[in-house]
C-alpha cells in the first residue's frame, strides 16, 4: 500500500511539474517539449532503466535510445482532431514481468494525460502560428497599400520626389536613439513615408508653383494635413498613422496647423516625424528655391527647440548629424 501511494505521488508530480513548465515557459516550444520530456522517466516504477521521447511532426525530444528499448509503452497526440505525434515511455534492459507487464495500469494511465495535455498545448501553437501569419499577411497589405498612396502624392509634386522617402528614414532614425519599440518603429516609418498623402487635394499648379506662393495658395497648402487624416482615418490600422499625419505640422508650443495642439497633447511619433518633415525640407531643393542646406536645418531646429520643437528629439537629432555621421546622400536638382 506504501509503495502504491509512493507511485501514485510521483505520478502526480509528474504532472504537477508539467503544468509549472507550461505556465512559466518563455522560450520556444521545441525548449519546453525538452524540459517536459526530460521529467517523464521519473515518474515511472523503474525510472532509473525508463526513458521517454515526445514526436510530434519531423521533430523529436527524448532522454534516450527509445528505439533500443527492451519494452515500450505509447499514447498518442492528438490536435484539432488529428493525429499529430506520440509520447513514449520505454525501459532500456529486460524488466521481471509483473501481472500487468513492465508497466502499470496506472503509468499508461499517466501517459495518456500528459499525450492529452501536449495535444492541446501544440493546437494552442498552431493556432498562434496561423494568428501570426495572418498578422504578417495584413501587414503586408498595410504597408502594400500605404506605399501606394504615398506615391500619389508625389507624382502629384514631381519637386518633392523622395521628400516622404527620406522623411520616413531620418524619423525611423530618430526613432531608434529615442528608444522605439519595433512595433512604433513601423508605424513611424508608415506615417513618415505618406504625411503629405493630402496633398493630392491641393491643385498641382500651387504644388508645382516656381515663385512664392499667396497667402491664400498657403492656407490651402496648410490643408493637406487634415486632408490626409481623413484618407486614412478609417482604415483600420495597427498604428497610430492617420493621426501621426494629421499632427505632422503642430508644435509644442501650440503654433502648429491644423488644429494647434501642444506639448504632450501630441503624439512622440507626430514630434519626430515633424522634426524630421522641417530638416529635410529645408535641406531639400524647392521649385522657388535651392536647398538651404543642413546646417540652416539644424539651426532652425536647436534655435527653436522645446519652444516649437520636441527637445528629445531635436537632441536625438543633431546627434546623429553630428556625431554618427547621418546623410540622405545627394538631393535630386530643382
Amino acid at each position: 500500500m506504501e509503495l502504491a501511494l509512493k507511485e501514485r505521488m510521483k505520478e502526480l508530480n509528474c504532472l504537477q511539474q508539467i503544468e509549472t513548465m507550461i505556465g512559466t515557459h518563455e522560450g520556444t516550444i521545441d525548449e519546453l517539449f525538452q524540459k517536459i520530456v526530460n521529467v517523464i522517466p521519473e515518474a515511472w516504477v523503474h525510472s532509473t532503466e525508463a526513458v521517454a521521447r515526445i514526436r510530434w511532426g519531423e521533430s523529436a525530444y527524448s532522454t534516450g535510445d527509445v528505439d533500443s528499448c527492451k519494452s515500450l509503452q505509447s499514447s498518442s497526440i492528438s490536435a484539432n482532431g488529428n493525429t499529430v505525434g506520440k509520447v513514449e515511455v520505454g525501459y532500456t534492459r529486460d524488466l521481471a514481468a509483473s501481472v500487468e507487464g513492465p508497466f502499470l495500469a496506472e503509468e499508461q494511465l499517466l501517459l495518456n494525460t500528459i499525450a492529452l495535455r501536449l495535444g492541446s498545448l501544440i493546437a494552442r501553437a498552431l493556432a498562434e502560428a496561423r494568428l501570426r501569419t495572418t498578422l504578417q499577411e495584413q501587414h503586408q497589405l498595410y504597408k502594400q497599400l500605404l506605399s501606394v498612396l504615398g506615391g500619389m502624392a508625389e507624382m502629384r509634386d514631381p519637386y518633392t520626389a523622395g521628400h516622404q522617402k527620406r522623411v520616413a528614414q531620418l524619423a525611423v532614425a530618430l526613432g531608434k536613439e529615442l528608444g522605439l519599440s519595433d512595433h512604433q518603429l513601423e508605424g513611424v516609418q508608415l506615417a513618415g513615408s505618406l504625411h503629405d498623402i493630402g496633398k493630392i487635394m491641393v491643385p498641382a499648379e500651387i504644388l508645382c508653383k516656381p515663385t512664392k506662393l499667396t497667402r491664400q495658395e498657403y492656407e490651402l497648402i496648410k490643408e493637406h494635413a487634415q486632408a490626409g487624416y481623413h484618407i486614412l482615418k478609417d482604415i483600420q490600422l495597427p498604428w497610430p498613422v492617420a493621426r501621426i499625419v494629421l499632427e505632422h505640422h503642430e508644435r509644442m508650443d501650440g503654433s502648429g496647423y491644423p488644429n494647434e495642439i501642444s506639448g504632450d497633447s501630441l503624439l512622440l511619433e507626430s514630434r519626430i516625424v515633424a522634426v524630421a518633415d522641417v530638416v529635410e525640407s529645408m535641406c531639400a531643393h524647392r521649385p522657388y528655391r535651392a536647398g538651404l542646406g543642413i546646417d540652416a536645418a539644424l539651426a532652425e531646429i536647436t534655435n527653436n527647440r522645446d519652444v516649437v520643437y520636441d527637445p528629445m528629439v531635436v537632441d536625438a537629432c543633431l546627434l546623429l548629424f553630428h556625431e554618427k555621421g547621418y546623410t540622405w546622400g545627394e538631393w535630386p536638382q530643382g
